[in-house]
């Protein structure tokens, strides 16, 4: 039972990752000490989850990398959740990660970022558009991975961090 609380952790970092996004990129009104203090959970969530669950490290490490190679960590409460990473990543330290598939994790999700940006943009369009701006070529790749190696953990925790955004994202839309 232990290894899948995680998922909780995963779920409640999409949830936060979501409201720094929403706060910052579209315009959601929230003081803004409270999109600092959720994107510095956030960050200590990620790294404890790195710290804590090696066969996670590399799709964590993999998408914090992949957004900030794209450019996605242009905002001060976005950078203060990878400075309170960085930070509790070096209290806590690093677990062995395997390079090769944090390669994998990471050019997924750059993929990722590329086409739902294109998407975003209008340069993808019709279901493709729709499909690809949920940003699921990482999922794709996750999931081919626990398939071929039977690790589900991985999958799930993409997949309950992914549910926490979506999620979150929904009720702004619907309610607020």
């Amino acid at each position: 039972m232990a290894m899948y609380e995680v998922l909780l952790w995963m779920f409640a970092t999409g949830i936060l990752t979501r409201i720094v996004d929403m706060a910052v990129d579209d315009g959601m009104r929230l003081p803004g000490y409270l999109a600092y203090l959720a994107g510095v959970a956030y960050g200590i969530l990620i790294a404890y989850v790195v710290a804590n669950y090696p066969l996670l490290s590399p799709p964590c490490l993999g998408v914090v990398i992949a957004v900030m190679l794209t450019g996605k960590i242009d905002r001060k409460p976005h950078i203060a959740g990878i400075g309170a990473m960085v930070l509790f990543l070096g209290l806590w330290g690093l677990p062995r990660i395997d390079v090769f598939l944090l390669a994998i994790f990471l050019a997924g999700g750059i993929t990722d970022e590329i086409v739902s940006d294109l998407a975003d943009g209008g340069k993808i369009k019709g279901r493709a558009a729709k499909v690809l701006e949920k940003r699921i070529v990482l999922e794709a790749v996750t999931f081919s991975f626990s398939l071929a190696t039977g690790q589900w953990i991985i999958f799930l925790g993409m997949f309950s961090f992914d549910s926490g955004h979506l999620l979150t994202k929904g009720i702004r839309e619907r309610f607020i």
